[in-house]
């Protein structure tokens, strides 16, 4: 059958169905626009049609037009592009909530500029209220961490509990020190560590599992309502940047919240929720059959009018720390401290007994590992498993070896990946943590879509940047956001936009399970998508860092207008 025949054919249908006499029409029309649908079947388009929450069409402006009824909403786009909502699929949403609420030191270069800060934030609290957020960044500077006595020369008063950039450190003044009861000899989980002066007394520096220590403490603990209104801000911001799903990984304190929002009709968001285990195995959930099939059981909310809503889908595991603390592990030694490679957190065995026991209940392992030996032992762990039909991952992948890409072809396993991780040490420290030499197999997001495996890109906030588009920037020119090196850095490793937007969007969903009902704007999809407030060029350029949400569609009701 010819081109022409075909076109006769459609337009006959389309006729047909505007004649038939239980032809509705669509409840909205968005026309004049340029679509990147994330749908390789049909990647580009002018316009669609929605009906009850769903994509229903999708196609040409003049096709499109024609299927509106009296009382069809109409959109003119007026050339703007338009994508499908974005699928984050690694966030830290309870601890995004703290940077939202409380105070957020990204991108502010000196400690004095922080302590500032700091000192007006507080004069807004209430003498004891705790002071949470952070995003502090030690390595602009490269003048060491900060302590406990910095923070009490500005607030002595009410309690500083602030994460670093990595999350993987806490900088405490000494009446969060005081509340919490930590001392020198405090029992840390493994892998943790309070830092100590000269003197042997804690300098307020927490590293790794040391965090717990103030997590799990009462006076940390926020109240039921107040977790719940910061958890509807970070929502309300996650909206406004486009992003309509996410994989959170939390505690099960923010998942209840969670609930209870989506019972009041107040959940714009799509979560995916992997359970953060930890390193006691009387307080991991698998090790407790009843117990994971209950959790699965209690957290799965689809609603017939917007689509799945919740879902207990993963187990994530921590198996090293972070390049900038010398806390990653490494095969070879940091070339700026040789006498150090980064102890991971787990043996071997260890944990791939874990993760094979997870995948024996159902649950897909997310790991993560950022040197290259962690990378390793998660394909090591994955390949004991032998589950490769689940949507195993291992996150972040910072530095891998010569033939880790074919590793994780062969295992099935995705690349979950952030590109502001990459360009943020651009300049900074990551030439002096692993040397010239294995800078090439550093952040290599186009190796791996090279070498077919799926690539999922994501924020990781807070440790980075929430901005989607923000994170495609990165991805499709990997420069460095603060200015710190002339030009793309190892620009063989950039991809392009579409692949990835497509990283951002359907992998993500394809992810959870969700992906042949999210993720693309795809007739009988649901209607998740995000209008921007310019048109993007073809290939895309440099617009892009400029370029904002306009709209964001949820089931195909606004949730958020800039305007």
């Amino acid at each position: 059958m010819n081109h022409k025949k075909i076109l006769i054919i459609a337009a006959l249908s389309i006729a047909s169905v505007f004649t038939d006499p239980v032809y509705s029409a669509p409840d909205l029309i968005v026309i004049n626009a340029d679509v990147r649908t994330s749908d390789p079947n049909q990647n580009r388009a002018q316009a669609f049609a929605v009906k009850d929450s769903k994509f229903t069409a999708i196609g040409s402006s003049q096709m499109i037009n024609q299927m509106a009824g009296e009382n069809t909403v109409v959109i003119d786009a007026d050339g703007k592009t338009i994508v499908p909502g974005f699928v984050d699929s690694h966030t830290h949403l309870s601890s995004g909530s703290k940077i939202v609420t409380g105070i957020n030191l990204t991108g502010i270069r000196e400690k004095s500029a922080w302590l500032e800060m700091i000192n007006e934030r507080v004069k807004t609290m209430k003498t004891g209220e705790w002071l949470l957020g952070g995003r502090w960044d030690y390595t602009f500077e490269n003048k060491g961490y900060p302590n406990r006595w910095d923070l009490d020369s500005v607030t002595p008063n009410n309690p500083v509990a602030l994460s670093d950039i990595d999350g993987h450190s806490m900088w405490l003044n000494s009446k969060a020190l005081e509340l919490t009861g930590i001392k020198a000899d405090s029992k840390v989980p493994m892998g943790g560590q309070i830092m100590l002066d000269e003197e042997g007394v804690p300098n307020g520096i927490l590293l790794e599992g040391a965090m717990d220590l103030v997590w799990r403490d009462e006076s940390y603990v926020r109240d039921s309502n107040a977790a719940r209104d910061e958890i509807q801000q970070v929502i309300d911001y996650a909206t406004s940047l486009g992003i309509t799903s996410v994989h959170d990984m939390s505690s099960r304190i923010e998942l209840n919240k969670y609930k209870e929002l989506a019972a009041d009709k107040k959940l714009h968001l799509r979560i995916f929720w992997g359970e953060h285990s930890k390193f006691s195995k009387e307080e991991d959930s698998t090790n407790q059959d009843n117990l994971i099939y209950e959790l699965i059981d209690q957290y799965k909310i689809n609603d017939d009018e917007l689509g799945p809503m919740i879902e207990y889908g993963f187990i994530k595991y921590v198996i090293d720390g972070v390049l900038s603390t010398h806390t990653a592990a490494l095969v070879d030694p940091y070339s700026d401290k040789p006498e150090t490679i980064g102890e991971p957190f787990y043996i071997q065995n260890e944990i791939s007994r874990l993760v094979k026991r997870a995948n024996a209940l159902g649950m897909p392992v997310a790991i993560h590992a950022i040197g290259d030996r962690g990378v390793e032992m998660a394909l090591n762990a994955f390949e004991y498993s032998n589950h490769p039909h689940l949507a195993n991952r291992v996150e972040h992948i910072e530095l891998v070896q010569p033939g880790t890409v074919e590793r994780f072809k062969k295992l099935n396993v995705t690349a979950s990946m952030q590109p502001n991780h990459g360009t943020g040490v651009i300049g900074k420290y990551i030439t002096p943590r692993i040397g010239t030499e294995r800078e090439p197999f550093a952040y290599v997001w186009n190796d791996f879509l090279k070498g077919g495996v799926r690539l999922a890109l994501s924020s990781d906030f807070a440790t980075s940047p929430f901005s989607p588009l923000i994170q495609l920037y990165d991805a499709v020119f990997r420069e460095s956001p603060s200015g710190l090196y002339d030009g793309p850095w190892y620009p063989e490793q950039r991809i392009n936009f579409d692949q990835a937007l497509y990283a951002y969007t359907q992998t993500g969903a394809d992810l959870s399970g969700w992906g042949d009902q999210i993720g693309s704007i795809t007739e009988a999809k649901w209607a998740d998508f995000v209008i921007l407030d310019q048109r993007l060029n073809e290939p895309v350029g440099k617009e892009l860092k400029e370029t904002l949400v306009s709209n964001t569609f949820f089931a195909g009701k606004e949730v958020y207008s800039k305007n």
